[in-house]
């Protein structure tokens, strides 16, 4: 690479600092971040600082605050627990260096809230990035009086940039330069045996991995060194025959980060958590602890349903998918030069995973199972989790047609829905590239114009492969994404209901559509918050299953979310024959049974239960409260008989396991497809704390036997199969799959633009 290239790559990263802390502002106007966590604080008072280095807020998309969110706390969590830990130990001094700062404004955070405890430990605090950020730094701080008047009154060096003294030092250092860095340090203050703690946050993974090996080396040769490491990793997706096939979001990240002249070099030597975990070893670090952003929420940031009920009041969000994409992304490392005894005070060096409780959780094996934690969410140096495999005798192999059931399909579409009417398949709504306009060269749809919600109608014909894009028109319902599509048991017709536009307009109405006669409005109802209420109150990412109740036919509704966010723990049921809407009432649970919870984002296909009636088989999905990714199944029956209340409905979970005992990997965003009355096909989803491999994309669920297995497809497909639309075309034996795809963080889009079919 050229000089010039080389300066290019460092302003564009340097440029990454903008991006960074014009999200964490929005957080902050927002209030995801409880100021200083102090009761009573007020944004006006915020110690928080991010209002004066972000004079131009702008306010993020809520999946990227909810995604920084967790980063910004993370961070938070961690040095202020150090900085408590060494206090506790009754450590007289110690420092914090923080490598790549940007505009970070925690040491002007830290100062104010230490005055205010009045904090007996002699903390140094160092800022290091490169030398023309860090002058542009320093005239920042130096024109806001707010930050201006917590700078150390008699520095012994202070200039244009740079600032040294006793408690804060702000240095323009390339980490590249280690012999500069030591120096910087050693007139700052740093002497071998302070204890220390670094933080790096998405600094490291820019360098050449030698030069980032040589930082992390550098910290580790201090005997009472902490070092915090944020950064990306590329979690295991496939390994066939030795040749390893990403996961699209691993993809789309790496498109962008060479296209923004920000290449992740590092990342392209140390991959997953393993990678790092052996990095930290080989560079003299006695401990470290290696979590995904997902599990690190669920330990440390987000651990109580309070929480998470707090964060999902400040904004409307949906983008579950993303997140937990995000978080499997994103880690946390812990890394130690201890435990040990300071040479010069007599303590032992702060644990902070001790100190902030997760320590204790990160030992409990048994836990860490049942929250289905394995290598590729958490590791460390001490304690190597089993690495997770999956016998040959677990797995069944199916084949993918031979060809794509649609030849010429080009579809960007999600959480739209795919019903078969005969010979012909019909895809409604979604969240894509509208096609309407757009039929040239034989592609059915091009991707142009702006992503919007969609009301049209795509045919498919399963005999030639060909597509049709239908008009829309103005009689037929509204734009909608996240709706049901049920068919009628005779296959005439398609029955619509629900759906959201944004996340907070949801719609509240039964359409019925068949081809020979277009669509018919049966039922529509303004979407009502009122306690109680004889009809739905208008759902989406809901389920909707046609069967027979009492001898009636029903489109049976189940889970799903409100347009206030929450979620509906109730269930309904459309009449066919009335058009009228039943409501269900929940039985008392037998025999000490867990009540069925309010949950979204699941899968429910109907089969029959022992009595040889219409059950439903409710699998996954997240639970409202807490946000809980679920790897639950249920069985859901439902009655109408002569004693109060005349409909009932009752559930049953399921203890479904694989031959080896393990438990169905968690699992939302899926769909599921009932072969017959004891095979069930689950199809896709995103899972947590960590990503779903491969190999358990697909399982079918045995539900009379209490057993699944995984199914292993034929051949690699490079495919998310989240927000996709699934249907069984009985008339070829195979299942077709449609769409799908999402927004990965600000990296770009990846759709499932193709069609696929796999053979039952």
């Amino acid at each position: 690479m050229s000089a010039g290239q080389d300066q290019a790559t460092d302003l564009a990263i340097q440029g990454t600092n903008t991006s960074s802390i014009t999200s964490k502002r929005s957080l902050e106007r927002l209030g995801y971040l409880d100021p200083c966590h102090v009761p009573g604080v007020t944004e006006k008072d915020s110690p928080l600082m991010f209002k004066y280095v972000v004079p131009k807020p702008s306010r993020r998309s809520p999946v990227i605050n909810r995604a920084y969110h967790q980063r910004t706390e993370s961070i938070r969590v961690l040095v202020e627990g150090w900085i408590e830990e060494c206090e506790s130990k009754g450590i007289e001094q110690c420092a914090v260096i923080s490598l790549g700062c940007g505009f970070d404004p925690t040491y002007f955070r830290l100062a104010t809230l230490r005055k205010a405890k009045e904090s007996k430990a002699k903390l140094k605090y160092i800022d290091i990035d490169y030398p023309t950020l860090i002058t542009e730094r320093l005239y920042m701080v130096r024109t806001q009086e707010a930050l201006r008047s917590l700078l150390p009154q008699n520095p012994t060096v202070d200039d244009v940039g740079e600032i040294v003294s006793d408690t804060y030092s702000c240095l323009g250092i390339d980490l590249r330069n280690l012999e500069t860095l030591k120096k910087g340090l050693e007139t700052a203050g740093i002497v071998s045996d302070l204890p220390i703690l670094v933080v790096s946050e998405v600094v490291l993974s820019y360098l050449e991995a030698d030069e980032s090996d040589a930082v992390i080396k550098f910290f580790g040769a201090y005997p009472d060194a902490t070092f915090i490491l944020h950064e990306q990793c590329i979690p295991t997706f496939d390994v066939d025959d030795d040749q390893e096939n990403l996961h699209p979001f691993a993809s789309t990240m790496f498109r962008h980060f060479q296209r923004t002249m920000t290449p992740l070099k590092t990342l392209q030597e140390y991959r997953s958590l393993q990678d790092h975990r052996e990095r930290f070893r080989a560079l003299g670090w006695s401990t470290c602890d290696l979590l995904n952003m997902n599990l690190f929420a669920d330990y440390v940031t987000m651990p109580t349903a309070e929480e998470h009920q707090r964060v999902s009041l400040l904004e409307p969000f949906d983008e579950y998918d993303e997140l937990y994409w995000i978080g499997a992304y994103y880690f946390i490392a812990v890394a130690s030069t201890g435990p040990g005894a300071s040479s010069v005070q007599g303590n032992k060096s702060p644990d902070v995973l001790d100190h902030i409780g997760l320590r204790s959780k990160l030992q409990d094996v048994t836990a860490l199972s049942a929250h289905h934690v394995d290598q590729e969410t958490y590791t460390s140096l001490q304690d190597e989790l089993s690495e997770a495999t999956i016998s040959s005798e677990l797995i069944t192999d199916i084949d993918w047609a031979k060809q794509s059931p649609f030849y010429d399909l080009d579809i960007n579409r999600k959480g739209h829905t795919l019903s078969i009417l005969g010979d012909e398949a019909f895809v409604f709504g979604g969240f894509g590239l509208d096609a309407e306009g757009h039929q040239e060269g034989g592609k059915v749809f091009q991707p142009r114009g702006q992503q919007t919600r969609l009301n049209t109608m795509m045919r498919l014909n399963m005999i030639d492969g060909s597509a049709e894009t239908l008009a829309a028109g103005s009689d037929g319902p509204a734009p909608r994404m996240h709706h049901s599509a049920a068919t009628s048991l005779d296959g005439s017709a398609i029955y619509v209901y629900g759906g959201r536009d944004g996340p907070g307009k949801v719609h509240n109405d039964v359409w019925r559509y068949a081809p020979a006669d277009g669509w018919d409005p049966l039922w529509r109802a303004r979407v009502s918050n009122e306690g109680e209420s004889p009809v739905p109150k208008g759902l989406f990412k809901h389920t909707a299953s046609m069967m027979k109740v009492g001898g009636r036919e029903m489109m049976v509704v189940i889970g799903g979310r409100l347009d206030t966010g929450e979620t509906n723990s109730q269930v309904w049921a459309f009449d066919l024959q009335e058009c009228q809407w039943g409501h269900f009432k929940w039985r008392s649970p037998k025999n000490g049974d867990q009540p069925f919870p309010g949950v979204f984002s699941h899968s429910a296909v109907v089969i029959p239960d022992a009595n040889n009636q219409d059950s439903l088989l409710v699998v996954g999905g997240i639970r409202g409260d807490d946000e809980k990714v679920l790897n639950t199944v249920w069985r859901v029956s439902l009655g109408a008989g002569v004693e109060e209340p005349n409909c009932w409905v009752e559930s049953k979970e399921l203890d479904i396991r694989a031959g080896s005992g393990d438990q169905l990997p968690p699992r939302f965003g899926h769909t599921s497809v009932a072969l017959d009355d004891d095979r069930v096909w689950i199809l896709g989803g995103v899972s947590a704390p960590g990503l779903l491999k491969w190999q358990e994309t697909m399982v079918e669920i045995r539900p009379r036997e209490s057993r699944f297995q995984y199914l292993r497809a034929s051949a690699f497909k490079e495919l998310v199969m989240v927000g996709h639309a699934t249907a069984f075309d009985t008339s070829r034996g195979q299942i077709i799959g449609v769409g799908g795809g999402g927004t990965c963080f600000g990296f770009g889009a990846w759709w499932d633009a193709t069609g696929w079919a796999l053979l039952v």
